[in-house]
């Protein structure tokens, strides 16, 4: 499952009526964390340009990801990872080692490079 980006049901925070709810998301699969816990990258559509990172989110356009089937421009939050239980991942959308290595690898790299950045700031 590591490579692949899968819809998956998440929890949020809805500011219009004040309470934390679950939507569908894609997300990227960068680990596992235990026997039934995966570590994930968001990828969301970011509609408020002031909350994009430019150093750690990666932009994907829609038609350079047709697997993907984005309707509008959509980012991987290489700074946002968590972990999502295996039960929800509803449905694998596509495996981003072999159809969007090179997507991946960038990801991976961005990701490392934020945690080096949290390590070094911490100590």
């Amino acid at each position: 499952m590591i490579g692949k980006a899968y819809v998956s049901v998440t929890p949020y925070y809805d500011s219009n009526t004040c309470k934390r709810s679950f939507k569908k998301r894609p997300v990227l699969i960068i680990g596992k964390a235990d026997e039934t816990d995966y570590v994930v990258l968001p990828i969301s559509r970011v509609t408020r340009r002031e909350y994009l990172d430019a150093s750690f989110d990666i932009s994907m356009e829609p038609q350079d990801y047709p697997l993907m089937n984005l309707s509008a421009i959509s980012y991987i939050r290489t700074h946002k990872q968590f972990t999502v239980r295996e039960e929800s991942l509803t449905k694998c959308t596509t495996d981003f080692k072999e159809n969007y290595p090179d997507t991946y690898i960038l990801a991976l790299e961005r990701m490392e490079e934020f945690q080096k950045l949290l390590i070094d700031q911490a100590l």
